[in-house]
This record gives C-alpha cells, sequence and structure tokens, in this order.
C-alpha cells in the first residue's frame, strides 16, 4: 500500500475554502426548531483513515456537488430539540442540540413543504414521524461517514480532472481497505444506517392518511445530468470504485440490485421527481444534494455553530 498512501499535504492545494453558499439564511433560535426538521451541515477537519488523515466531509461534499456533507433529523423532547445521531458507540441516537452540529462549518434547518403543509398540521401531524424516528434507536451508524464516502464515490461522476481523480482514486482504495478492516471486526450489521437513510427512512415510514404519505422527493433530472456529465475511460478509476462496490454489497447485502435498479430508472424513466425511500431510491443511496434540492423541503434558516471548547 506504500505506493497509494496520501500525504496529509497533498489535498490541501487542491481544496479551496468555500464560503456559506446560502448567506442570506436567518438565523433560527433552538427553540423554534420542530419535529421532523432536516438540518444540513458542512463538516470541518479530517478523519483519521488507516496511517493519513483525509478530509472525508470535503470528499462527499466535492463528489455531490451540493453544499453539504452531513444530514440529521431533529425531534424536540421535553420541549427541548434533539439530534438523531451518532451516540457513543456509533449507534443512533437522540443527542444534545449542540454535540450535533458542533464541528461544521454552517448548519442550515430544512422543513417539510409538501401540499402547501408542514409537520405538525393537520394533514403531517409529528406523531407518526417520531415514532418512526425512535424506532431506529440504537441501530449501528456509519462510523466516520467513510461508507458514505464510498456511496458518494459510486453515486458520482468520475472527475474531469485527472489530478483530482488520482487523489481521491488513492482515497478511496484506503477507505475500502479500512472499511474491509471494519467489516471483519464486525463493526457493522444489516440494521447500519448512514446519516441521509435517517431522513429518508423515517419520512418514507411515516404515514397518516395514506401509506408513505410524508415521503420526501428527489429531482431525478438533476441526477441525469450529473451523471451524464462523466468523461468515463479510466480503468484504474473503475477498478477502485468496483472494488468499494463489493465491499458494500457485503456490508448492505443487496447494495448492487439497489444500484442496478436505480441505474435502470435513471437511464429509462422519463419521471422527473422521485420518492425518497421507495423502491425507485432507497434511502442506502440518497445523497445530501438529494435534501439539499427536494421540492418537498424548504431551507428555513441556518443555526449557530457552538464554540470549539477550548
Amino acid at each position: 500500500m506504500t505506493d497509494q498512501l496520501i500525504a496529509d499535504t497533498e489535498f490541501e492545494k487542491l481544496i479551496v475554502d468555500e464560503p456559506d453558499p446560502y448567506p442570506t439564511l436567518p438565523f433560527i433560535e433552538p427553540g423554534a426548531l420542530r419535529d421532523g426538521d432536516v438540518l444540513m451541515m458542512y463538516g470541518i477537519g479530517k478523519t483519521k483513515i488507516g496511517p493519513v488523515k483525509l478530509p472525508v466531509s470535503w470528499m462527499i461534499r466535492y463528489l455531490d456537488g451540493g453544499a453539504y456533507s452531513h444530514s440529521a433529523v431533529v425531534s424536540v423532547i421535553d420541549g427541548v430539540p434533539k439530534v438523531w445521531d451518532h451516540s457513543e458507540g456509533w449507534v443512533l441516537h437522540p443527542v444534545p442540540l449542540d454535540a450535533g452540529i458542533a464541528g461544521h462549518a454552517w448548519c442550515h434547518v430544512y422543513r417539510l413543504q409538501k401540499h402547501g403543509q408542514t409537520v405538525g398540521s393537520e394533514r403531517y401531524p409529528a406523531a407518526p414521524l417520531v415514532d418512526v424516528l425512535e424506532g431506529h434507536e440504537g441501530n449501528s451508524y456509519d462510523i466516520y461517514r467513510l461508507v458514505f464516502a464510498g456511496i458518494i464515490t459510486i453515486l458520482s461522476a468520475m472527475p474531469r480532472d485527472a489530478e483530482m481523480r488520482d487523489l481521491l482514486r488513492r482515497a478511496l482504495i484506503l477507505l475500502t481497505v479500512v472499511l474491509d478492516e471494519l467489516w471483519e471486526q464486525k463493526k457493522f450489521d444489516d440494521r447500519m444506517l448512514v446519516c441521509t437513510a435517517v431522513a429518508g427512512l423515517s419520512y418514507w415510514n411515516a404515514n397518516n392518511k395514506e401509506p408513505h404519505d410524508y415521503a420526501l422527493e428527489a429531482d431525478l433530472e438533476r441526477r441525469r445530468r450529473q451523471h451524464g456529465a462523466s468523461p468515463g475511460g479510466d480503468a484504474e478509476w473503475d477498478k477502485a470504485v468496483s472494488e468499494m462496490r463489493d465491499l458494500l454489497n457485503r456490508i448492505f447485502g443487496d447494495f448492487d440490485a439497489q444500484l442496478g435498479s436505480y441505474q435502470q430508472l435513471l437511464a429509462a424513466s422519463n419521471a422527473d421527481w422521485v420518492e425518497i425511500g421507495s423502491p425507485a431510491l432507497p434511502a442506502t443511496l440518497v445523497s445530501p444534494s438529494d435534501l439539499e434540492f427536494s421540492r418537498t423541503l424548504k431551507r428555513v434558516g441556518r443555526l449557530a455553530i457552538p464554540p470549539a471548547p477550548e
């Protein structure tokens, strides 16, 4: 693996700090958060992957083409907003708001906007959604978003820039090696969720008057445009992606079947929108940009990021 190692400085010359893409969003107080609000964040810092530190959040954001690398869902418990995110031991659990959003460059609040109503209305009461969220408590959670980075790489178009492509390919190889070791150590199970799947599955499985009537929707046409931008023709990139796919098949069991069904839909369907969590777009395959550009989620404000501990 020595020829595949990535120096900590290699990404530095390629990463350019970018400002908040939605700078006019008003700040909202934590007390204004509601059940079901989706928090969209962009992480800062690096994660130790084997022998090096990689900017995993930056990789996710760069490949996905949106503003975010992470998402979480709010549940108001005893009047206090909590965030469904990883807790100690990397399991899904409602954690304090500050703990859930710390370490991010920005955190924006998205709220269901469907048929002119939101969570808490007569059509979309909060209880069914909260019940589904609580049903996920204790699910294993993606350690350091490593699995998520692999999924996003597979879903995204191959980078056109050769230098960036080579660097991300080597990063993907490292991710695969480390994830394979974690799989052998039984750090994952078939109930594991990645961050965007928490929102996607929770809204998909919440029912009031009709099955799946809370379901969020993703812009299929936007995804077609992204996939159409891939230049292709790099055997080494394809090999690294194939090895990650093989690993994800072990972790999820049916990842390749889900991906194949989705890719067929992408190529053959005339639909412009698809429900997140449905067989057409399994929650496993949902990216942050799907939530960012969903017509069923409205951006309503931003949260102040707590200062880093001294």
